[in-house]
Order: C-alpha cells, then structure tokens, then sequence
C-alpha cells in the first residue's frame, strides 16, 4: 500500500511538471533588479511544449510559443536539438534569466511531438507596444513573435535600424538581426524609407540600453511599401587599398513587375582628387542593358541615364540597380552624393522618393607620413601647391599614417619651414585620431604670431612618431606663396 502511494505521489509530480504552460512561466508584473521583470519561476525545472516560430537566433537558440499573443512564447537555449519551424515539441529544462531576458536553459528532456504544424500567428503591435524603462510595456511581448505594419525608417546604424509609426505615436522599436550570420549589413534599408510590415522575434536585452528588440527571422519578414513614389536609392558605404579599381553597389528599394519601370536616371558626384570614375557594371544587378554614362564639365560627377524594353523588376525587397566603378587614387575618403534622380514607366515619371549617398574610404594601410597638399578655387581641386593668403586664399595640407586598433595612434607634427630653412610655424602637434588614419588642416599661411609670411618658397614638413616604438616617418612638400595664381 505505501509503494503504490509513492507511486501516486510521483505520477501526481510528473503530471504538475507537464502542466506547466508557457504563459505561467512568462506572465509576471514584478520587477527585478536593473529594471528587468524576471519569470516567477526563475531557477526551476519545468516541462512544457509549443510550436517552433524562430529558428537559428543567437547562441542556436530556438523559440516556442503554445499559441499567439502576449506572454506564450518563450526562447529556448538548446544547441543539442535543432528543431524545424512549425515543429511541435516538447522540452524539460530549467528557467533562467540572460540579460533581463527569460529562457529556458540546461535541457534534460526533448520529443518531437509533430511536425508542420501552422505557426502562431504573429500578433499585432506598433513601437509604442515594445517600450522599455521607464514601464516596459514590452514585457508582455518577449519572445513572441510580433507584426509592426506601416513604420518608417528613423535611423539606419551598422548591424541595426529603428522605426516608428508613420502616424500616431513617435516612439522607435530597435530592429536587430539575431537571426542572421553576423555582422549583417540591412542593404536597402534606409532611412525615410516606409515598410508595409516587419514581422519578427522580440527579444530583451540590457546593455546600450536595455529595450525590447524586434529580430526577423529572414528578409521575407520584411515587407515594403508597394508604391512606386516611395522607390529609393541607396548608395553603399565601402573601403578600397589605394590603387584599386572598386565598384559601389547602387541599391534600389522593389520594383514591382506590374510598374513597367523601363527608364532612370541619377546623379552621383564624388572628389576627383582621391577617385576616377571608370565605368559601370551591369554583371547580376537589375539592369539588362549598359546605360549611357556623361561626366560633367568639372569631371566630379557622373550622370547615369538608362533605358530599356524591358521593365526594372527587383525580386525581393531591394536589389542591386547596377554598379558604378572608381578608381582610387589617393587615401582618404570621398563621399558619393546623390544629387538627383529618376524613374519612369512609358506614361510617367517620378522623382525617386529617397535618395541616401554613400562614401569610399581609402585607409593607410602600412607604415608611411602621408602628406598631400592642394588647394580649392571655385570648388575645383588644384594641384599646385601655390596660393596667396593676401587675397585671402588658403591651403590644404593632409597628413596622416596607419592607425591600428590596440596600438597606440601616433603622434603627427607639421612645420613649415622658410626656404633658408628658419622654422616659422608649427600648426599641428597631435595624437592621429581619426578612424582611416587621415586628418588634414586649412592654413591660411600666418606664422606663429599670425603675421602673414612674405611672397616665397616654403616647405611644409610632416614628421609621424609611433608611439609605442619611437620610430618616425617623414614627408616635405613646397609650398608657394605667390602674388598671383596661373
């Protein structure tokens, strides 16, 4: 008698142990510490199951829900098992907190129940609904998988972007990429641009600053607005090794088939002093014909003009419109701006709606001074080293040196000497600081006590101390003073 009541007893235990659902684990309205709201069951083993609607997050993690809406999903941290999505499983393991936010961890137990099976839907919110600090509205909402529709790009920054509302309510919902290889790169997503929807996993976590983060699972999460006068163009960023031929994507936001996009056109301008344009590439872009290409007059920009039988057609949320090709030839870094551009159909023609410029960014890539020096007329880059501050007139002087992350960023000293070889200033005397190791100064051609220095010859030296060896690197240039520019 007393063995089968031990058996009741433990048949009743493992019974409660299955009955635990997901909502009981998730659903609390107590605060933590650091302003996080951990499960009630924080630290114990439960069972329980639901449907796969995430797979692959961070760390191989997966996500459960047992049905739609706040409070039903959980993440799981599980890298033994690797579930499909639309999998029904059930798991044994302990609830923990990472970050602020709750998963279940150290898995004892897992079956596949089914496979299949309809994903839960995904519930309905707007950024307003994903908030944290001061109340965390978005507590209800971790780990579901969540709609937002008609937002709006607010702010594009390397692996993540923000959104809001187009109307109502200005609150941001942080969009991150959790669920891709990383680092990812959103190409096409720019800011302006206005989604249809963005569906996704939301996810929790504390540092810079704790928010409730909202990851899609795949660009198919993504859905943008279907409408011709919202197209936009996005120019990407690159690096490049000086004397390379590099091409730049030009990306475009979808093209819709039914639009019959056949003709474009837009404008890019760059410095022609660190780029050459050389030409464009059509190779796997959205173009099916090479387009007309003009450099303007001051050959510091190109203007692209294309037509065709064929209707533009991107096939997923964006896609390359076609390549533009430079020529680097100098370090430093050269915007690319857009200054205009178009589309059009055999009827009509619009401006497009959104245009976001990109940049080249040439690095020091090896021990050297580098100096160059130039000057500006009428924003046209002169190459002589000839100006005269009694009109006013002044000079670039650029220097730089290898900047490597860890090690001490050297120091770089610039003195202009006369030509008897007198030191009659010094402009600059500091650490190099700036990310591609390139940093420059508009002397306006004083001295030291800024008197202006008489019609001559003068050389400007440039001296670049590593500050974790001691050794240093020089360059000199001429600099003229002259009465008159030729």
């Amino acid at each position: 008698m007393r063995s089968f009541s031990m058996f009741i007893a433990l048949l009743l235990m493992s019974a409660l142990a299955w009955s635990t659902t997901i909502y009981e684990i998730q659903y609390t309205t107590v605060p933590g510490t650091g302003n996080t709201y951990p499960s009630p069951l924080n630290g114990t083993a439960v069972s329980t199951e639901g449907t796969v609607t995430g797979t692959g997050f961070t760390g191989g993690k997966y996500v459960i829900a047992e049905e739609s809406g706040s409070w039903k999903s959980i993440v799981v941290n599980d890298p033994a098992h690797s579930p499909a999505l639309g999998d029904k499983v059930s798991i044994t393991g302990t609830v923990t907190e990472v970050g602020g936010c709750t998963e279940i961890g150290d898995i004892t137990a897992y079956s596949l129940i089914s496979s299949g099976n309809a994903i839960p839907a995904a519930a309905p919110v707007s950024p307003v609904d994903l908030q944290g600090y001061p109340n965390y509205a978005g507590e209800a909402y971790e780990s579901v998988l969540v709609k937002l529709t008609n937002v709006k790009v607010t702010l594009v920054t390397g692996s993540i972007f923000y959104v809001a509302a187009v109307s109502g309510n200005t609150a941001t919902c942080q969009i991150n990429d959790g669920f891709y290889t990383q680092p990812h790169a959103w190409t096409g997503v720019i800011s302006g641009q206005v989604w249809s929807e963005i569906t996704g996993i939301v996810y929790y976590s504390s540092p810079n600053p704790p928010q409730y983060r909202l990851n899609p699972r795949s660009d198919l999460d993504l859905v943008p607005l279907a409408d011709i006068n919202t197209v936009s163009l996005d120019v990407m960023e690159v690096e490049a090794e000086k004397g390379e031929i590099v091409p730049v994507d030009v990306i475009v936001s979808k093209l819709e088939e039914s639009w019959n996009v056949t003709r474009y056109s837009f404008t890019v301008s760059f410095n022609q002093r660190i780029l050459e344009f050389v030409d464009a590439d059509i190779t796997s872009t959205v173009s099916s014909t090479m387009p007309d290409i003009e450099l303007t007059a001051m050959e510091d920009s190109v203007v692209i003009i294309y037509q065709s039988d064929n209707a533009l057609v991107s096939q997923t949320n964006s896609g390359v419109l076609l390549k533009l090709l430079f020529k680097t030839l100098s370090y430093g870094k050269s915007d690319l701006d857009l200054t205009a551009g178009w589309l059009s159909t055999a009827t009509d023609s619009v401006d497009f709606a959104i245009l976001n410029d990109g940049s080249i960014t040439i690095p020091i890539q090896k021990r050297l001074a580098w100096l160059s020096i130039w000057t500006e007329n009428d924003d046209k880059y002169n190459k002589k080293n000839i100006f005269n501050p009694w009109l006013n007139q002044e000079i670039w002087i650029e220097y730089g040196c290898l900047v490597q992350a860890g090690v001490p960023s050297s120091k770089a000293i610039i003195r202009i000497y006369d030509s008897q070889g007198r030191l009659v200033h010094t402009p600059i005397n500091e650490i190099v600081e700036t990310s591609n190791g390139i940093d420059s100064y508009l002397w306006d051609g004083r001295d030291k006590n800024k008197n202006l220095l008489p019609i001559g010859l003068y050389y400007c030296h440039l001296e670049v101390i590593d500050r974790a060896s001691g050794k240093s690197d020089t360059a000199v240039q001429p600099i003229i003073i002259a009465a008159e520019l030729k």
